[in-house]
């Protein structure tokens, strides 16, 4: 079984400025993903080859991590997690060097995936004036471009044994921190001068889940959408009152939803979900108590269980960390196993602006990506599959373009596609980097294998590349013709 574990990114790109323009500094509007968005760079000009001896502008070592980085002006940032402690780091982008760290001693880590996963994953967020963090072993906290400690918003250890993956998004006067888990899921928007709680939004029928929230205009409205189980809602982003939902998402969602000519896409997939709900239906919880509650105490410890679906993810099921699988753990889950189903689709609004099923333009059951979010690029929309597998769909229709192309570069792609100079960069986590040429077939331009582990999305601005790996953190850019 694979296990989400890679952080959302923002990707900051030089082609819409947020926040007041400062004289000398570069202003980008935020994308992020649990692998990162997948990300359509306008600006962008990175190399197609690269390596750790080709096209090396600068590399120095970091500190573990599976957040990607995010870059304002000289500043790059990013975090990670070295001996129980929690680090957030400041890089200059043109040196590598880092400028400074600051940390936080959680009482506690969460459980993370022990060969996967990491504490520090959420990626940053920065309006220009501050980074705003998540670790799941401790909470919320905003620095100063100087590495002040303006605030911080302690919280509940995480409740998913693959921990914290959801990234912080900026909007308005508001940090907003999606927190599906086991159990307590909810949605919280902080002021983000402050740290307080703005609003919360309780999820409870959402389970664990690893994707980052996006903003969406459209129609005159200004609508937060959310991935969760099931379902992808659409809020108010001021109050966090849902306004519609669509169908069509997997048991847990790693992946984030992206937008393009008006359109909202998304794509998930977990285990168990190509296989149909029969594959893991639990049964009457009545009915398993009868013949499994030794004790006769009304609920189901792991020993009691039969083998099956339920057995396999106790931990899932077992949402309070009890040790136990009550009624309303069984029941909740086995509705969600009752409908679960692995897909992409594109949602149109109606005329009015409204979203819903009736808007739902396609859906498509091959070729989906678990951690790495789908990529709407240059009127196309691909994805990419565990194993190097790339589909390029027809965005108004669904239809294959190709499907399911390899990339000739094996394992998991927890990173998210990143779209550049009419170029998709896809990475497969033992750290290869393939090159395609966007377009109607695939065209591979470059294969590029950087000897180290990539969770994180590499970062186009300009004419560079910068990746982080298990332990490097890179910038690459093409060497002037000779």
């Amino acid at each position: 079984m694979r296990y989400p574990c890679c952080a959302g990114v923002i990707l900051l790109l030089a082609s819409a400025p947020i926040g007041p323009a400062l004289a000398g500094e570069l202003h980008w509007p935020q994308f992020r993903g649990p692998g990162g968005l997948g990300v359509a760079a306008a600006d962008a000009r990175p190399p197609v080859h690269f390596g750790p001896q080709t096209n090396v502008v600068w590399r120095v070592d970091s500190p573990p991590g599976n957040s990607s980085p995010i870059i304002w002006g000289r500043y790059l940032f990013l975090t990670g997690s070295v001996g129980g402690k929690l680090l957030t780091l400041a890089y200059d982008r043109d040196s590598g060097r880092e400028i400074w760290r600051r940390e936080v001693a959680p009482a506690k880590l969460e459980e993370v995936h022990p060969s996967l996963g990491n504490p520090a994953t959420a990626t940053p967020a920065t309006d220009g004036e501050k980074i705003y963090v998540h670790f799941g072993s401790f909470g919320a906290l905003a620095y100063d471009f100087s590495g002040n400690e303006l605030w911080r918003r302690p919280m509940k250890l995480t409740q998913t044994e693959y921990g914290a993956s959801s990234s912080p998004l900026i909007f308005g006067e508001t940090v907003i921190q999606l927190l599906d888990q086991d159990g307590d899921s909810h949605l919280l928007a902080l002021n983000k001068h402050t740290g307080e709680v703005v609003w919360r939004v309780e999820r409870s029928e959402m389970r664990r889940g690893f994707g980052t929230p996006i903003v969406w205009a459209h129609d005159g409205l200004t609508d937060l959408v959310v991935p969760g189980t099931l379902w992808l809602e659409g809020l108010n982003p001021f109050s966090g009152e849902e306004r519609w939902r669509v169908s069509g998402l997997a048991r847990v969602t790693c992946t984030s939803p992206v937008v393009g000519d008006g359109v909202l896409f998304a794509a998930s997939w977990t285990t168990g979900g190509d296989q149909g709900p029969q594959h893991l239906l639990l049964g009457k919880f009545d009915d398993i108590l009868a013949s499994n509650d030794a004790d006769k105490d009304g609920q189901l410890t792991f020993g009691e269980l039969p083998p099956g679906p339920a057995k396999d993810r106790f931990k899932h099921l077992d949402g309070n960390r009890n040790g136990f699988v009550e009624r309303e753990e069984w029941e909740t889950m086995a509705e969600v196993f009752a409908r679960v189903e692995n897909q992409a689709f594109a949602v149109k609004p109606d005329a009015q602006g409204r979203v819903s099923d009736d808007g739902v333009l396609w859906r498509f059951k091959k070729g989906l990506p678990y951690v790495g979010s789908p990529l709407f690029y240059l009127g196309r929309f691909y994805l990419v599959k565990d194993g190097g597998l790339l589909t390029c769909l027809d965005p108004k229709t669904g239809s294959p373009i190709y499907q399911e192309e390899r990339l000739g570069a094996l394992g998991p792609y927890y990173a998210s596609l990143v779209g550049a100079a009419g170029r998709i960069y896809a990475t497969a986590r033992r750290g290869v980097v393939t090159v395609i040429q966007s377009g109607d077939r695939l065209e591979i331009l470059a294969r590029n294998d950087l000897a180290e582990i990539v969770q994180a999305t590499p970062v186009p601005l300009g004419d560079t590349l910068f990746v982080r790996t298990a332990g490097h953190l890179a910038a690459f850019r093409e060497s002037p013709a000779r």
